[in-house]
Formats: structure tokens, sequence, C-alpha cells
């Protein structure tokens, strides 16, 4: 995904994201008494997405479903009543299907592809939350610090709620008896979110402007006993990669949950000798500032998805991108096997004057 090219093509092609909506993150109890499937939040999230963006059936060229069960995507592509044409693929995590649908913009085989990610009954396993009081141990981050940034997460969820900046990219959702739900809830353990990615030439189509590019991405494998390294491993690669320092990203989305393998992983990058002797660099990466960092709420406040949380995370953050007028940012995913995708997200050109 980080620098393919369209081989008949003077330059590279790149891949933007136009558009996204998401379902509001909804609890276990919601979850039962509304009777939602996979396939109701998908479609609830999906089909007004391609309403607004004015994409016809035959228009789309492949349909990314990213999720940890055992749903399928034939059905999706019924219940939105796509053409038989279009490509169908799935994946278990959803910046993964982003790097899919991101391979087949760059390589010229698609112009249009819809990824949808979605999660019932999501947890945290329990690797991730050893690893994180290994890590913890290790850089003397205690329970209280970790208390201390979850109840920050939440606030500044609520502010973001409060302020509305949710509301254009979060759909209502409407269960069998009719009743809304349009507000995220707490401790969620469902969700769904979909994106729209395109080409130049389907942006063309559309007649869109996009909402980001997608400039680049790194993935990493942490080591078995320390799974929740990996976002760290995958974010410093990028940066090397990218020939960017801390300084150089205005904005992050990371995993925030367990909150003490975050801490760790940040205490982690102002540590000298862990830097030099596990990094391999010569100095440390840094202090990232606290106030560019999951600013409108995490996975701690808003729940975490494992399938859905990279897809929501990229939505915010380009919004936010957008909204603020930034230039940069970074998203990161971690996937309980200790494996993670870092994804380098720019407001395009065109947009940052």
């Amino acid at each position: 995904m980080d620098s393919q090219t369209n081989p008949s093509a003077a330059t590279p092609v790149d891949a933007f994201l136009i558009d996204g909506l998401r379902t509001p993150q909804i609890n276990a109890a919601h979850l039962n008494s509304s009777g939602f499937a996979l396939l109701d939040l998908a479609v609830q999230c999906s089909a007004p997405l391609l309403l607004r963006c004015g994409v016809t059936p035959h228009l789309l060229d492949s349909l990314i479903l990213a999720t940890d069960g055992a749903t399928h995507v034939q059905p999706l592509r019924k219940r939105l009543q796509l053409d038989t044409e279009t490509e169908l693929y799935q994946c278990s995590h959803g910046l993964s299907a982003v790097a899919l649908a991101s391979q087949q913009i760059r390589s010229g085989d698609a112009d249009l592809v819809l990824v949808v990610s979605g999660d019932l009954n999501a947890t945290v396993p329990g690797d991730l939350l050893t690893s994180a009081q290994r890590m913890a141990r290790m850089f003397d981050v205690q329970d209280e610090d970790a208390s201390a940034f979850a109840e920050a997460s939440r606030l500044r969820a609520d502010d973001a709620e409060q302020g509305g900046l949710n509301n254009g990219r979060r759909a209502t959702l409407f269960d069998t008896h009719g009743r809304a739900s349009a507000a995220d809830q707490p401790d969620a353990v469902a969700g769904a979110c979909a994106l729209l990615l395109a080409s130049a030439t389907g942006l063309q189509r559309l007649k869109r402007a996009p909402l980001a590019l997608l400039a680049a991405g790194s993935n990493a494998q942490a080591p078995a006993e320390y799974p929740t390294l990996a976002p760290l491993l995958a974010a410093t690669r990028l940066l090397r990669e990218q020939q960017l320092s801390l300084a150089d990203i205005d904005l992050w989305e990371l995993p925030e949950s367990p909150p003490l393998a975050l801490l760790s992983n940040l205490a982690a990058w102002q540590d000298a000798d862990f830097c030099a002797n596990q990094l391999e660099l010569e100095q440390p990466v840094g202090r990232l500032d606290p106030c560019s960092l999951n600013v409108h709420g995490g996975s701690i406040a808003l729940g975490a998805l494992s399938a859905t949380d990279g897809c929501r995370q990229l939505l915010q953050l380009a919004d936010s991108l957008q909204r603020s007028l930034l230039p940069r940012g970074i998203i990161c995913e971690q996937h309980a096997d200790g494996h993670a995708l870092a994804l380098l997200i720019t407001r395009p050109k065109e947009t940052s004057e």
C-alpha cells in the first residue's frame, strides 16, 4: 500500500476518501432489544452514503466488508442492490479493508470502492490486557494515569457530542419497532462504518471533491508477549519511511483501549534506551502533544470495536483535519494477534491553500 503505482501511468495513481457514514455505537442492552444483525447495521450506514454521493449500482467497482464474524459479503451486495459485476472481498479489520481498496485503486483495477466494517458483541481480548500491564510496569505507568486518561477521553467525546461534531458523519439507526437511535451509547459493543474511496477518475465521475488523500501506510508485527507494542512499531516505521517527525503530524487517532497500553507506548517514544535498543533510533522519537491525540474521543468513550474502529478513526480524523484546516494525520489500528496498521492521510492539495 505504501508506494504502489499504476505501471501504465506517468505518475502514481492517488487514492482518495470521498465521504463516510457510521452508525451510532450501541451497547449490549440496546442491541438485544433492537434485534439488529450485523448486516442491518452495515446497510443503515452504507445505503445513505451511496445515495448522498450519487453512486448508482453500476458505478461501484468493488465492495469490501470488514468483520470478525461469519457474515459474508454476498448478502450485503444484495441488500444494497448492487450490480452482480461488483467485485466482492472480505477481511477482518477496517484499515486492512481500506488498504485493500487503496491497492485496487492505485493498481488501476478500480475507480470507486465501498468499504464497510461492522461489529457485534465486541470485547477487548485478554492478551491485550496482559500485554498492557506488562508494558505499564516497564515504563512505570500507573493505574491512576490510565483512569485519568479514560475520563479525559470521555470528556472529549462528550464535548464533540454537545458541539454536534458527529452529526454530519453519523447515520440514524431505526430498529424493527421504528425506534430511532442517533447518539453513541456508553459501553458500546456494536456498530458499523461505511467509507467510499475513489481514484481521481472516480472523483470526476461523481463530480465530488475528496475529503482526504490516503497518502501512505505501514504494517508491523509485535513480539508475541507484547502485542500492544504493535501500534508504536507501525507508527514509528511509517514516520521513518515518510521522513516525518512527531511535530510534522497535526492529529493522531491511536487505539486507547486498554489505556495502559497507549500511555506505555507514548512513554516508550520518550525513553532513550528503548528507542535505541528496540527501535534502533539514535535519539528518542519524542513527546506526542496530548492535544493532538484522539481529539473527539476514542475507543474508551466510543467502544473498542475490533473491525469498525479503524474506519471510524479514519473518518473522524479526516473530518477533523478538514474542519481545522490541518494538513496531516495518522491513524493506527491494533489487531488482537499483535499486528498493527498505521495510515497517513492528508488534506487534498486543492483544499489546503
